[in-house]
């Protein structure tokens, strides 16, 4: 059991480079945050269901919206995607991917439940497989501090992991 960063500069195609890579994965559960149709999405590994997360909108909604910097989240739709990760660190999974820890996480928001569940189980060696984190490379190391997250190896390409 291993826990992999992958971690490079704001707007460098991790993402891009993560779902390609998942695409090619058996046994893989998590989520991705891909930008589709002009605006970020949520893709649940297990069952590829899509959802959009991000609102977009310019006019006033009372929809409760999460934000940080110039994005607004739909707090329902990380509230679910929070829900898939959970249910899905019960099973046993080759790769378990979380796209991303950022700035959010570090406020105890976002994916904050899912991280610090799953690296808690990583850490210690309670589940099967492999955790992968994306990680822009600017909040690297506070987030490996802020998490704890021990016996980690940072990359900056996927090529290589099977």
């Amino acid at each position: 059991m291993s826990i992999f960063i992958f971690s490079r500069p704001v707007h460098s195609g991790k993402t891009t480079e993560l779902m390609e890579w998942c695409s090619r994965q058996k046994n893989i559960a998590g989520i991705v945050m891909p930008d589709m149709n002009g605006g970020r999405k949520i893709v649940d590994l297990q069952s590829k269901k899509i959802f959009d997360v991000e609102y977009t909108g310019t006019d006033n909604t009372l929809v409760p919206l999460t934000h940080v910097g110039k994005f607004h989240f739909y707090t329902a739709a990380l509230e679910k995607a929070n829900a898939i990760m959970q249910a899905a660190l019960n099973q046993s999974h080759h790769w378990f991917v979380i796209d991303e820890a950022g700035k959010l996480e570090l406020e105890c928001k976002g994916f904050y439940q899912s991280i610090t569940k799953a690296v808690e189980l990583y850490n210690n060696d309670k589940v099967y497989g492999n955790l992968l984190i994306t990680v822009r490379e600017s909040l690297l190391t506070e987030v490996i501090d802020f998490f704890k997250i021990n016996n980690h190896q940072v990359i900056t390409q996927l090529n290589g992991l099977a």
